[in-house]
């Protein structure tokens, strides 16, 4: 009869030690836009102009942005030869309402993003003049095709 306590007793307390020792492996999942802003930090490395190029309202207008890079940051960016103010040299963005294909750049302009496995499309309407110049030379829905440098 003591052997039956003694085990009965062990089989408790074994499995008790076991389902308590045992974490929710979901706490340490990323959510889907931790995912997608350490898929855009592309590790420190700088997005350029992929072989698609840019275009502005389905018209290529990438030699405008020859030498085109673009480093996104912990929701900060950097751009060379952004062709201001269609990228500025640098800036803020954050996602939409959690949304990992969604940001807003600088406040005020809304992007759509498509991220494969090395290549990022943004797309996106500019509406800024630039200083001196006309309405028409800048505005228009852009689509940047970048790959990692």
């Amino acid at each position: 009869m003591k052997n039956i306590k003694y085990s009965i007793l062990a089989i408790v307390f074994i499995w008790v030690a076991t389902f308590t020792s045992c974490k929710d492996d979901s706490e340490s999942t990323p959510s889907e836009t931790d995912q997608q802003l350490i898929t855009l930090q592309n590790n420190g490395t700088n997005w350029v102009l992929g072989s698609d190029g840019v275009t502005k309202d389905g018209f290529d207008v990438t030699s405008q942005f020859a030498g085109f890079k673009l480093n996104i940051g912990n929701k900060t960016y950097t751009t060379e030869n952004g062709l201001s103010p269609v990228w500025e040299p640098s800036g803020n963005w954050d996602f939409i309402d959690n949304n990992p294909s969604l940001i807003l750049r600088d406040g005020d302009t809304q992007i759509v993003v498509s991220v494969t496995s090395n290549a990022l499309t943004l797309t996106f309407t500019a509406d800024a003049v630039p200083t001196g110049g006309r309405v028409e030379s800048v505005s228009g829905e852009y689509q940047f095709h970048l790959v990692s440098e």
